[in-house]
């Protein structure tokens, strides 16, 4: 399936803020920044319509941010496996569900190379290859991944992982079951998970935040679940 990049944002843009899926992951993201103590010098590779950017600049952080769409500026328009940085020019690189549209062994090269030494890299990609459905394919996905796949290109990049973790497992069951009515009714489900609306949206993200919040102490550390979240630091 061809993916509209235009398409792709403007969908990206209504749910930022609001899709229970989208608002915990930021809450995880903001805590493992924050408990890992990221260096402020930023690069948010793949940053969609650049909204979380935004955000962490307003924190007082450096961030530099692209994407392979039109962005706002100060954003770019760059593909993660050709940064047009400088060799070791920066301290943290996020890469947030952007592994899993691209090589993945090629873009963590990319990622290793801008970062200096002992900088971190923090990634977030789609889980469970048998979750595989329509809105896999409507973003333009080439995988979901397991553990050891995304462990394995990760440290062969010149990484060394420092934490990994799931996300959305309480709410994995219903990832299931909603994969599997996709594949009876794909075009409804798909509209279904992208919108969560009404009764739903609050009672989901709550659940979601929740269990993203674990991640301020570290504690307690899901192993698993339909996204799969992972720091490293550059060797």
């Amino acid at each position: 399936m061809s993916v509209d990049r235009a398409d792709r944002l403007r969908r990206l843009a209504a749910m930022e803020g609001t899709h229970f899926w989208s608002v915990g992951r930021d809450v995880l993201v903001r805590a493992l920044i924050d408990r890992h103590r990221m260096a402020s010098v930023f690069v948010d590779a793949g940053s969609g319509t650049g909204a979380f950017a935004h955000a962490l600049a307003q924190d007082g952080r450096r961030v530099t941010f692209f994407d392979t769409g039109p962005t706002e500026q100060p954003g770019f328009r760059a593909n993660i496996t050709e940064i047009p940085l400088r060799a070791q020019s920066v301290g943290t690189v996020m890469a947030r569900d952007v592994l899993e549209h691209v090589d993945d062994a090629a873009a963590l090269a990319e990622c290793a190379r801008v970062l200096r030494s002992g900088g971190h890299l923090l990634i977030t990609v789609p889980g469970w290859p048998s979750l595989w459905g329509p809105r896999d394919e409507r973003a333009g996905h080439l995988r979901r991944y397991r553990w050891h796949r995304l462990t394995t290109v990760v440290e062969h990049a010149g990484f060394d992982v420092v934490e990994r973790r799931g996300y959305q497992l309480a709410l994995l069951p219903l990832m299931f079951a909603s994969r599997s009515l996709a594949r009876l009714r794909p075009q409804r489900q798909l509209a279904a998970e992208e919108r969560a609306g009404g009764f739903l949206q609050r009672p989901l993200t709550a659940i979601n935040v929740a269990e993203a919040g674990l991640a301020r102490t570290g504690r307690i550390r899901p192993p698993t679940g339909s996204t799969l979240a992972l720091v490293a630091q550059r060797r």
